[in-house]
């Protein structure tokens, strides 16, 4: 790890994944493959083969037809260990045509998106796609050097000094293969030649793989997926130990992995999110601006002067967040007001709710042990307990503040008590809690379920997450919305996560667009970041370009531990945040759509290019631009100079700013004041608009402009709180036709001023329905148009 060099300070708490052993020159043995099976009995989804390892032990293989398209592979012992963790979901038997045969030293399994080729003597697994492409294969053949030594590991398991410590597989990997995803990782983009760990740790930076959230899985360019089911560690060796394969090394007492197929990756990430989780759907307001206290002290009267300068300074804003100083220093979190400085927490919160505010408020799942609670707790046996049987008391805060216990999200009582003390805040007014830390679980700690500290550390954050959800949920009435640090696979159900505590720097916040776009791959739709890094104080230049890339992100919070306030960014500052705040929120119908389309697909809003563009070998290794949805193009500037390089897929972009139209592919150098953040619209979008307010409120929106980037024709299927209603607008010769169907019978249609608009002489309604023009200048009713002196039509429509 890069904090253990020898030379470096000692790290006082940092919960290390655990190290696999290093096998001694006395340790004849060596990495025990598979080398032969047979049909052991056949189950109604696939079969169970006996194998034989090259030293004559005997495992089980279980081979699954889960769904069409995701098929299951479980290696372990002969006898199955009942206590192992299982995260995947059984899906129901869904109707689709699968066939399972067995020839003479093969058996062959198939649904319509994926084919399984078993060889039974010597063992091999090889996966094929509807067409009978190459997905995946085992390798056994590239795994040795000119020595004969291995190099990775094969399908099989490992033992060192007589204990088995891995079960472990490898792949072959093709020479054009690059593969994405693991969770929040701050690495490149593209995986192909890193060595990666799924193990959530307090990572304090966006400097490497190490992360907050990490999840087993992966997306390989060759349309295949891998969700390798456990919460132990795993390690991810692509490409990096040997040029040809990659390979997985799971310490569970299982290897138990799903392939998924699809023919594209869309699809293979919807199908993941149904084994593990889809994400919430969140409520509107929390798609607005998040506006923190910041790491420092703070009060009720500072509290309200933020809400009323926000006001003032007509900020949209829709969340305030009161970070750890609501609560009394030493004591956290207790989740009982510091009633010194709060000495009203009602009457505060009604305040800013009459002021249009929603209220998050910072914890985290430990007690210090100064907080008569700990007392409780600790008599109670409500924490996680150490070796002795004692309450595992950690310095979870480098000294900072006083340790801590682990409340034990696996005791029932431990879990009501907790529960009880979240009710109390959001009772009297909050909305939402940030669930702080999570990943400092440690490896030796025992939970009263009997989970081990090993297989409770990536487990926790979701359990922990989902306690406080269920709680939201029950006292608000709202989906169970969390603003948390910490995850693991299937935590997308915990709408939101956000990126944790990086340097405010730009090359911390170059890691931190890659950390997301990773996520994005893992299904992860609701993610987001804090403005101007966490950690220093960042001059106005890199705050601007951080508020740009944040407001253009899924979610979007202004937090670190200094201020993050605009006006404290000068006025300049102050007038750049408020411009792409109100600018962000002129979007939050198109926002909210995405919105609704992850909670269905768990596709993110936030989207790497790749995943919009499979077939283009540019965008591989792209991961300094995005796309946000399917129509905006989103290239933040990370450095002093304004300057980068922008790829435009293949198609016609037009410049956000200029209206520029661009031909793709191409990629193009651009150099931007601090006013402009580059942004491209596709060629043929309708982009739903509406006026920025001051805070957003649940009920549909009511005043919807469609922008149209019409060249020919376009489609939008606008999703809002009263449904669907899909739009549609052609462009042929002097005639514009409209088409407007579902839950919203008014809006306008604003086509800009591109090629061939000044053409436009006739206004079509669904087909028929002929526009009268009105002059500009007139309040013209609905179903008539008008030209504008730049050449802009807008069309009133009523159906």
């Amino acid at each position: 790890m890069a904090d253990q060099v020898p030379l470096l300070p000692y790290n006082v708490y940092m919960t290390e994944p655990p190290h696999l052993p290093v096998r001694g020159a006395e340790d004849q043995g060596g990495p025990d493959f598979l080398v032969q099976a047979e049909v052991k009995e056949r189950h109604a989804r696939g079969v169970v083969l006996q194998g034989q390892t090259c030293s004559g032990e005997t495992v089980t293989v279980t081979l699954t037809l889960v769904a069409d398209g995701i098929a299951r592979v479980l290696l372990e012992n002969e006898e199955s260990d009942p206590a192992r963790i299982r995260l995947a979901r059984d899906l129901p038997a869904d109707e689709y045509e699968m066939t399972i045969t067995h020839s003479e030293g093969y058996v062959y399994l198939q649904t319509p998106a994926l084919r399984i080729e078993v060889a039974l003597q010597p063992f091999h697994l090889t996966f094929c796609d509807a067409d009978g492409r190459l997905l995946l294969s085992q390798n056994y053949s590239e795994v040795t050097a000119v020595r004969m030594k291995l190099t990775v590991l094969p399908f099989g398991l490992s033992k060192v000094n007589g204990q088995r410590v891995a079960f472990h597989d490898t792949f072959t990997s093709e020479p054009d293969e690059h593969f994405f995803g693991f969770g929040e990782k701050f690495t490149d983009f593209d995986k192909r030649g890193q060595r990666i760990t799924t193990w959530n740790i307090d990572c304090g930076g966006a400097f490497s793989e190490r992360s907050y959230k990490n999840v087993p899985f992966f997306v390989s360019t060759r349309k295949y997926g891998v969700f390798v089911d456990t919460t132990s560690a795993v390690d991810f060796d692509m490409v990096a130990s040997n040029t040809a394969t990659y390979s997985i090394i799971s310490r569970d007492s299982a290897l138990d992995y799903y392939v998924i197929a699809a023919p594209d990756l869309k699809s293979i990430v919807t199908k993941y999110a149904s084994l593990v989780s889809f994400p919430i759907l969140p409520p509107k307001w929390s798609l607005g601006t998040w506006i923190s206290s910041g790491f420092q002290r703070d009060s009720a009267e500072e509290v309200l002067r933020r809400a009323r300068l926000i006001r003032e300074h007509e900020i949209p804003c829709d969340v305030l967040h009161l970070d750890c100083y609501w609560q009394r220093f030493g004591h956290w979190s207790e989740l009982l007001w510091d009633s010194e400085l709060f000495p009203d927490p009602a009457g505060l919160l009604a305040e800013l709710k009459s002021m249009g505010f929603k209220v998050c408020l910072w914890m985290h799942p430990y007690i210090g042990i100064e907080s008569e609670y700990f007392t409780r707790g600790d008599e109670k046996g409500y924490f996680l307990k150490n070796a002795q049987g004692q309450t595992y008391v950690v310095d979870i805060w480098g000294g900072f503040h006083p340790p801590v216990g682990i409340i034990d999200v696996t005791n029932p009582e431990a879990i009501v008590w907790f529960k009880e003390l979240l009710r109390e805040p959001l009772r009297v007014g909050a909305d939402v809690y940030k669930t702080d830390f999570g990943e400092g679980i440690p490896n030796d700690a025992l939970a009263y379920s009997g989970i081990k500290g090993e297989q409770l550390h990536n487990l926790y954050s979701l359990l922990y997450n989902d306690i406080v959800a269920q709680v939201t949920e029950e006292v608000t009435g709202h989906t169970g919305l969390v603003w948390a640090r910490s995850t693991f696979a299937g935590g997308q159900r915990h709408a939101a996560q956000w990126s944790g505590d990086v340097n405010s720097t730009f090359p911390a916040m170059a890691s931190t667009i890659r950390s997301g776009l990773s996520m994005a791959m893992c299904g992860h739709a609701f993610w987001s970041h804090d403005v101007g890094g966490f950690t220093g104080h960042p001059p106005t230049e890199l705050y601007v370009r951080w508020a740009q890339f944040g407001l253009f992100s899924p979610m979007i919070r202004a937090h670190g531990n200094s201020t993050r306030l605009p006006w404290d960014f000068g006025p300049r500052g102050l007038e750049l945040f408020r411009t792409y705040a109100r600018l962000r929120y002129r979007l939050l119908p198109y926002l909210y759509t995405y919105a609704c389309v992850a909670a269905r697909t768990s596709l993110p809003i936030m989207r790497p290019m790749v995943l919009e563009y499979p077939d283009d070998p540019s965008t591989y290794t792209m991961d300094l631009q995005y796309m946000l949805g399917e129509e905006l193009l989103v290239a933040p500037i990370y450095n002093l100079s304004g300057e980068r390089t922008v790829y435009l897929p293949e198609g016609r972009w037009i410049d956000y700013w200029t209206r520029e139209i661009f031909a793709g592919p191409r990629t193009i150098r651009v150099q931007t004041p601090l006013e402009t953040l580059p942004l491209y619209v596709r060629a043929n979008a309708l982009i739903p608009t509406t006026a920025p307010v001051s805070f957003t409120a649940e009920e549909p929106c009511a005043d919807i402009t469609v922008d149209a980037y019409l060249l020919e024709e376009g489609t939008f299927d606008l999703q809002d709180t009263d449904g669907l209603t899909r739009i549609s607008a052609e462009l042929e010769g002097s005639q514009l036709r409209i088409n407007l169907a579902g839950a919203k019978h008014q809006l306008a249609l604003r086509l800009l001023p591109l090629a061939r608009n000044e053409l436009v002489a006739e206004v079509l309604i669904n087909t028929t329905q002929s526009c009268k023009e009105a002059s500009p200048e007139e309040q013209h009713p609905q179903n008539t148009w008008a030209r504008a002196e730049d050449g802009t039509i807008l069309v009133k429509l009523s159906v």
